[in-house]
């Protein structure tokens, strides 16, 4: 089942919902354990950047936020100039090319039942009405 979840702005806009699917909790344990063998995979083939911070444990948005701006004070600190440019990817993420995903999951040596799980739940929840 697919239900609207509003985001922010105005209520009546329909862009300021995005679509959530509500799942069963057996699909959510699958999902989980899925999410954790391919984040796995990733650290132990080194194919995660160290600058990456939501996967890894004890690093998210506010640590890279910190790391950024003490590395930009020391910059100032050894008048070092310093070009800082701020992307808005609020977005980016409601229009990613399943395609391209599932290329790159693929080279990255995620594939079998895994990459077939993750394509079918991809094609089911697109092809859903809502």
């Amino acid at each position: 089942m697919i239900v609207p979840l509003y985001k922010k702005d105005t209520a009546g806009a329909v862009s300021n919902y995005r679509p959530v699917s509500l799942t069963s909790v057996l699909s959510k344990i699958l999902e989980r354990i899925l999410a954790v063998k391919i984040i796995d995979h990733l650290h132990t083939n080194n194919l995660l950047s160290p600058e990456q911070h939501d996967i890894f444990k004890r690093r998210s948005t506010s640590t890279n936020l910190l790391e950024s701006f003490n590395e930009w004070t020391l910059n100032i600190e050894l008048c070092v100039q310093t070009a800082v440019m701020y992307i808005d990817f609020a977005k980016a993420f409601d229009n990613v090319s399943h395609h391209r995903l599932f290329v790159k999951l693929y080279a990255y040596g995620i594939r079998g039942k895994p990459l077939s799980w993750l394509a079918f739940s991809v094609i089911v929840l697109s092809t859903r009405p809502g």
